[in-house]
């Protein structure tokens, strides 16, 4: 099992150029990658969703990409804050599949570990199917 980590839109500290080029880049892998079983998106909880989160998202969902959000950094903002925070990208993504996590707590390391697991034992001749 390999995690690939592409790079981010929002906050990488390149150019506009190359950050631009990375758009094909990460198309062509994601569009040609037979083994890719899920695209996990990371969004930090704390801060208001960008649109180029949305445009991934529902680039994704176009090409039947299996994908899940993962909201990071969920202890450093309250509950109230949380459950917000859950509701915005439940509505902004269309899709309930969002999961809270705090890499200094361990919430929802087992959602999201249970989450691989279920695309990665899956049927591993079905290319792109929502799970």
């Amino acid at each position: 099992m390999y995690f690939v980590d592409l790079p981010g839109y929002g906050y990488a500290r390149v150019s506009k150029t190359v950050r631009d080029s990375w758009g094909a880049m990460i198309e062509d892998y994601l569009q040609n990658r037979e083994q890719l079983r899920l695209a996990v998106m990371l969004v930090d909880s704390r801060i208001s969703l960008v649109d180029s989160d949305v445009m991934m998202k529902r680039w994704l969902d176009r090409q039947m990409i299996p994908s899940t959000i993962v909201l990071t950094k969920t202890d450093k903002i309250s509950n109230n804050q949380l459950q917000k925070a859950l509701r915005q990208g439940a509505r902004t993504f269309n899709t309930k599949e969002i999961i809270a996590f705090s890499a200094v707590s361990g919430a929802g390391k087992d959602d999201l570990l249970a989450r691989i697991s279920a695309a990665t034992t899956s049927d591993p001749t079905v290319r792109k199917t929502h799970l």
